[in-house]
């Protein structure tokens, strides 16, 4: 009887130290897709976007578009309202004083696409961290657009 109880106790204590590992393995899994989601992996468009706005070889389409995107970062929480400065000085090299409502340009930054010379990207298909790191690569790229 001694003998199995033992064996059933050590059955018991084998199956116990195979679930942890099974556990181990999830939580390591769950922790590199949660690392591919931060650094804009898992997200073909994001991966993309993010690599060419930190190439620097992104040139926007349009001023319009760039402003419309900046407010679609703000209006989702991606930038605060530091982000007015870069909105600001674009609106300033368009010689415009408030934005560009009517301009299809800017229609379409408004919600969420970014337009480059021949590239289009969509940030609200992104998820929050990958847009928010997108959103102030953006409002860096017009800062430095305009001489900022």
């Amino acid at each position: 009887m001694d003998t199995r109880f033992k064996t059933l106790a050590l059955a018991g204590l084998f199956g116990l130290m195979s679930i942890g590992q099974a556990q181990a393995s999830s939580l390591d899994s769950m922790k590199d897709k949660a690392g591919d989601m931060l650094s804009g992996g898992g997200s073909g468009e994001g991966t993309s976007l993010l690599s060419t706005l930190s190439s620097g070889s992104f040139n926007p389409g349009s001023l319009t578009n760039l402003t419309g995107v900046i407010s679609y970062c703000q209006e989702n929480g991606y930038l605060d309202s530091t982000a007015d400065v870069a909105k600001n000085q674009v609106m300033e090299q368009l010689g415009v004083s408030s934005e560009p409502t009517d301009d299809s340009d800017y229609q379409q930054g408004l919600s969420g696409i970014l337009q480059g010379e021949d590239q289009t990207f969509n940030l609200a298909s992104l998820g929050d961290q990958v847009g928010e790191k997108a959103c102030g690569m953006v409002a860096d790229k017009a800062m430095s657009f305009v001489g900022g």
